[in-house]
């Protein structure tokens, strides 16, 4: 499968790998014990164990395991495995400031590390007539959120409706009526939703937006009404949506470019981020500003700390409401989770970032589908699970390689 690194990542703490220049042209092979070379236009090169090479742009990465990787940007880096062969065309005669390395990466890059992926629940060919089944027997309409309960099932919106997805695969439908989208679940097992209804019929077509609770006894309830409301507008209260640990429901209201706080006991809610106008200001309340689309999406670290996957950027939010940037200039926009260890994990086309908690971002093709992934979740085992929207919805758990 071949994959094409655009550009580097740019890491808002400063943390990145740049090229360094010098060393010969020749082909062959690198050594851990030699300081990074340079390959010339032309030829090529096996990587060994713990080594590095300066290349130029055009460079093409074979992995041992198969993965190619062709660079067209300037300033990338790409994490391959001792082995991996490094080609440069006799037409790349740009300068050398890309880096291939088999080290241990301290900043930003692209590992050509294969992710085992395997397929959790849903039909890799269809996703019409969603239907309840056993792994593949299933099928999901696709595009929605998923959350993870205690026991580890994941709960997820399909096409409005509420799901269920065991660790072993069963998927069951628990509610059909109103508006799934953004989805959370308490300790306790109770699921919250955000979504709205059509409040006034006719021309103006207004939508009012609403939260609801489906309980573990499986009753439903709407919690704050008409909360927000919009003419013409469908997406108004969708967006992702988190709950704290003191039991605090947190969503990202894609439509205003804010983050809004509900507690759920008061019956009260309020702006907690964001001025409503489209930006990446950081701040703290609502002296920030946000870049939101239907696609943004909020995850919560075990502090408290809300992530959300901005237009193009991943913003931290914490308990004080303080707003800063762990990562900027990222692919577009994309889902986002966070895992026990305080991994952030994201989603670009055909790729999954995984940001450390030193700020450093290292891209794995995820190429097990041409479905693109729509949610990221982690269990409290630190699994990670991407649902996916296409051709074939499914439900895939991931786990990373060591590079």
């Amino acid at each position: 499968m071949q994959f094409l690194l655009r550009a580097a990542f740019v890491v808002c703490c400063g943390v990145c790998l740049s090229a360094c220049g010098g060393g010969s042209g020749n082909s062959g092979s690198t050594s851990a014990s030699t300081s990074p070379v340079t390959l010339a236009a032309g030829s090529s090169m096996t990587m060994k164990a713990d080594s590095s090479v300066n290349v130029p742009a055009g460079t093409i990465v074979t992995a041992p395991n198969g993965t190619v990787v062709t660079i067209s940007g300037s300033s990338d880096t790409v994490i391959t495995q001792a082995g991996a062969v490094v080609t440069v065309p006799a037409s790349a005669t740009g300068p050398a400031n890309d880096v291939v390395t088999t080290g241990q990466a301290s900043g930003s890059g692209l590992s050509t590390s294969a992710l085992s992926v395997t397929s959790l629940a849903g039909s890799a060919t269809t996703n019409l007539q969603p239907a309840d089944g056993t792994g593949a027997a299933a099928v999901f309409w696709g595009g929605g959120h998923l959350a993870t309960d205690a026991p580890g099932n994941i709960i997820l919106s399909d096409r409005g409706s509420l799901r269920k997805v065991t660790p072993s695969g069963v998927v069951t439908t628990l509610a059909t009526q109103f508006s799934w989208d953004g989805v959370a679940v308490d300790p306790s097992g109770n699921i919250y939703g955000a979504g709205n209804a059509l409040a006034i019929a006719g021309p103006s077509g207004t939508f009012a937006a609403l939260l609801q609770e489906f309980s573990v006894s499986g009753t439903y309830q709407q919690l704050f009404a008409n909360w927000e409301s919009a003419a013409k507008n469908p997406s108004v209260g969708e967006g992702g949506l988190v709950m704290d640990s003191k039991g605090a429901l947190f969503l990202a209201d894609v439509v205003n470019n804010r983050i809004v706080k509900f507690n759920v006991g008061s019956n009260t809610w309020a702006v907690f981020a964001g001025s409503g106008t489209s930006g990446n200001q950081d701040g703290v309340g609502t002296a920030a500003t946000f870049t939101l689309n239907v696609q943004s999406d909020l995850a919560i670290d075990s502090n408290d700390n809300l992530y959300v996957r901005s237009v193009d950027a991943v913003r931290k939010i914490a308990p004080d409401g303080t707003v800063t940037t762990v990562a900027s200039r990222l692919p577009t926009s994309g889902t986002i989770a966070v895992d026990k260890a305080g991994n952030i994990y994201t989603s670009g086309t055909l790729v999954i970032d995984r940001i450390a908690s030193d700020g450093s971002v290292v891209s794995y093709p995820f190429t097990n589908t041409t479905d693109f992934i729509t949610s990221l979740v982690t269990d409290s085992s630190g699994n990670l699970y991407a649902g996916t929207r296409g051709f074939g919805a499914q439900i895939f758990k991931i786990t990373f390689p060591s590079d």
